[in-house]
């Protein structure tokens, strides 16, 4: 009886790592994706469990599936050396963006895309001018703009998704044209955020040349979101991932930085946020 129950259990979590790998078909999957660690964990115990050799190998199958996808995500990398930027959602409520600012000034970067600059921690952009002159924000509400800042000049207008999601503008780097963009995508499921999506992939397909997007994808990097932003713009996930982000003790690593070649990637401190920044040395032009 205990071990049909344990099997019961085992299949459920087998069920849900598939189930995870959907998110083209429904949000609802991208949400089921964050578990696939414990999920992936679950099923190791069919190997013991399961007396059937067929039910074994299933579910030994499910479980290396499921974390090698994950683990490959917290592999460190090379540092980048053609670009480093910082990336942080600010949180609207934010009170030590002086001390973000602080912490931007010291990291050495040449970019900055910030998420939840709101009417409170907006002068944040304003103590950032004097290093970083080139700015721009998408407003969408008075908690959740999107902002950019560079040292390097704009090579054309920035360009602003229809609703929350993306910001990107294209800068000059060593002659050649670079879009940067700053993301902050809404939950998945059951957060109704299908139109924050789309407006995100339709304005990341127009962009030509190499892109970097950073920011808060609000979703692990082994999602489907995560997966198809990277395809649609030819980049990869730079490592290794951070939990940037505890929810009821849980950590998330929903804070990411993608670029062509991927880079290196470092924590910064909370500084008044609930989350953690994040500072990357890039690689644009893979060899």
């Amino acid at each position: 009886m205990v071990r049909k129950a344990f099997l019961g259990l085992i299949s459920i979590a087998a069920l849900l790592v598939i189930v995870g790998y959907l998110g083209q078909f429904h949000r609802g999957a991208d949400t089921v994706a964050i578990g696939r660690p414990v999920f992936g964990i679950i099923c190791i115990l069919g190997i013991f469990v399961a007396r059937s050799l067929t039910l074994r190998f299933a579910f030994g199958t499910i479980a290396l599936l499921a974390i090698s996808t994950v683990a490959v995500s917290f592999l460190p990398q090379k540092s980048g050396g053609d670009i480093r930027v910082y990336s942080k959602n600010l949180w609207f409520g934010n009170k030590e963006f002086s001390a973000v600012v602080a912490d931007i000034e010291a990291a050495n970067v040449d970019v900055v895309m910030l998420q939840e600059v709101s009417v409170h921690n907006n002068p944040a952009l304003q103590q950032l001018k004097a290093e970083f002159p080139h700015q721009y924000v998408c407003r969408f509400s008075r908690w959740s703009g999107i902002a950019l800042a560079s040292r390097l000049p704009f090579d054309g207008d920035p360009i602003c998704s229809d609703s929350r999601a993306v910001l990107a503008a294209p800068i000059l780097l060593k002659g050649q044209r670079v879009w940067v963009a700053s993301a902050h995508i809404p939950w998945p499921w059951p957060h109704d955020s299908s139109e924050n999506e789309k407006d995100a992939i339709s304005l990341l397909s127009e962009l030509d040349g190499p892109v970097i997007v950073a920011g808060d994808f609000n979703i692990v990097p082994w999602s489907g979101r995560v997966g198809r932003i990277a395809a649609l713009t030819g980049t990869q996930l730079a490592g290794p991932a951070r939990a940037t982000l505890h929810l009821r003790n849980i950590p998330l690593p929903i804070d990411m930085v993608l670029a062509p070649g991927g880079g290196s990637l470092e924590m910064r401190p909370l500084l008044g946020s609930d989350h953690a920044g994040l500072v990357a040395d890039l690689v644009l032009w893979p060899k």
